[in-house]
């Protein structure tokens, strides 16, 4: 796998890796994640908010795990050998997972734009009440059935 470099015009190799290893614990395109508006503020906040030498040691085993992967399945596999099933790993892997989709970090929002722009509206087809309406006559669209 590729690691993406240079998004954003963020001058951090890192920044690369953390947007490509958000792509894989997400689900959700690199794109996606960009649309949210929040990428580089999201990184910006680990690093203030852990250790630089554990954020940096988790960004160097992803490193590891995304350039040794030749197939989505062993990068799937290997994110789960060595990033989800390693303890020192697997709190920063799930907080980030969590900062995506809730918007949140230790339980509390980054800023408005986090609730808002959280994946899980996403996922469930549905807006944040209360801050992002779903547009006018959306009460006359069908609502999307997962069982079909």
């Amino acid at each position: 796998m590729i690691i993406n470099n240079k998004i954003l015009n963020v001058d951090d190799y890192y920044y690369g890796v953390f947007m490509t290893i958000s792509e894989s614990l997400t689900g959700f395109s690199l794109n996606q994640l960009l649309s949210t508006g929040l990428a580089e503020i999201y990184y910006r906040h680990i690093l203030k908010h852990i250790e630089a030498a554990t954020f940096t040691e988790f960004l160097n085993v992803s490193k590891n795990v995304i350039e040794n992967s030749q197939t989505q399945e062993q990068l799937s596999h290997r994110i789960s050998t060595e990033i989800l099933s390693n303890v020192s790993l697997q709190e920063i892997a799930q907080n980030v997972i969590t900062l995506w989709y809730l918007g949140t970090w230790e339980g509390a929002y980054i800023n408005d734009l986090s609730y808002k722009e959280g994946l899980v509206w996403n996922v469930m087809h549905a807006h944040p009440p209360g801050a992002k309406q779903p547009g006018f006559k959306s009460w006359g669209i069908k609502p999307v059935n997962s069982n079909s």
